[in-house]
């Protein structure tokens, strides 16, 4: 086959055109979706920004103005590059193979060199390359709005889950309550409410981001539960975060009350006016009643190994100081007893 100097160059000079139209394409479709992306974001940033808006879901214990207007900064910027994504992809897709394809016939067709032919079909394996990357960032920037949505719900359903849970609490006057009865230490200066609502609310968190885990698994090519194992089949034993959570909350619940219950038995043992009622006394029987609100907490932890060597030790405690106290109260408390039992023994 005979060699065309100036169809060579000519055909040459025409793929440099359409590499150039190729870059240039790539550059449009950035700087398009680019300012689509700005257009949008600062649309949804102002309506984020509404006052009401703010007020209504922001200004709170849980989310604050601060943390709201960096959350709208970030919503911002997650759609500007969104809609680079959407943009790119869908010119590229469309543009870029169809120039590199009938360039590369054209090289053939007129016995281009094979240089230019295999630089065409080059410039082809390129933009499938850029085609298919484009793609995959356009599914993961799905996936992960998909996954910022369910996340944003969460948290502004679970503030709001949060303020009713504390108003309820707040009305029958619970902290009240407990300061009367000299507990509002019992759990180391941390609010009951809060503590309470505040279970409340990651529960809800964590429903809305398991299920925006799921909803993400699909768009980014992955199957469901392969991320982060949030749900499970009802056949597999409960091991995922949503199924775990209530357990986690019995727990937390039973340390609660092993520490109110503690701090309660504490105080009245210090303010009785028997002789055994020491601070020494009554300090270990607070850490005898948390020790065993911890050994009963533990399982629900999914902490199940070794809780026989804790139960038998607080077994042996407690008999230890039983056997301590028995012994005492025998030497020391022995003329005491005679007068008991000899007045028991007259009424019989």
């Amino acid at each position: 086959m005979a060699f065309d100097i100036n169809s060579i160059f000519e055909n040459a000079f025409v793929l440099s055109v359409d590499v150039a139209i190729f870059v240039l394409i790539i550059l449009v479709g950035i700087l398009l979706g680019y300012l689509i992306g700005s257009i949008m974001s600062a649309l949804i940033r102002k309506i984020l920004n509404i006052r009401e808006l703010k007020e209504q879901i922001a200004g709170s214990e849980i989310l604050s103005l601060v943390f709201w207007s960096r959350l709208t900064t970030g919503i911002g910027v997650y759609v500007k590059w969104l809609f680079v994504s959407l943009v790119l992809t869908t010119i590229v897709a469309n543009s870029c193979g169809d120039i590199c394809t009938e360039q590369g016939k054209r090289l053939i067709e007129s016995g281009g060199a094979t240089v230019e032919s295999l630089a065409a079909g080059n410039i082809e394996l390129w933009s499938n390359t850029l085609n298919r990357y484009t793609e995959t960032f356009q599914n993961v920037m799905v996936g992960l709005g998909v996954f910022l949505l369910f996340a944003l719900v969460g948290i502004i359903i679970g503030a709001i889950v949060y303020k009713i849970v504390k108003a309820a609490l707040e009305s029958i006057r619970v902290e009240e309550k407990m300061a009367k009865h000299g507990l509002s230490d019992a759990l180391g200066g941390l609010q009951l409410t809060k503590v309470i609502a505040g279970i409340f609310m990651v529960y809800v968190v964590i429903i809305f981001l398991a299920t925006g885990i799921d909803a993400v698994a699909k768009p980014i090519g992955q199957q469901e539960n392969t991320l982060v194992l949030m749900f499970n089949n009802p056949d597999e034993k409960p091991n995922s975060l949503v199924e775990l959570y209530p357990d986690f909350v019995l727990g937390g619940f039973i340390l609660i009350a092993g520490a109110i219950v503690g701090d309660f038995v504490q105080e009245k043992v210090k303010k009785s006016k028997s002789t055994l009622a020491t601070d020494t006394v009554a300090w270990m029987i607070q850490v005898m009643i948390i020790f065993f609100a911890v050994v009963i907490a533990l399982p629900h932890f999914q902490i199940e190994k070794n809780v026989d060597i804790l139960t038998d030790s607080f077994k042996i405690v407690v008999a230890g100081i039983s056997l301590g106290l028995a012994i005492a109260m025998g030497l020391g408390l022995k003329e005491m007893f005679a007068q008991i039992g000899k007045k028991v023994e007259k009424r019989i």
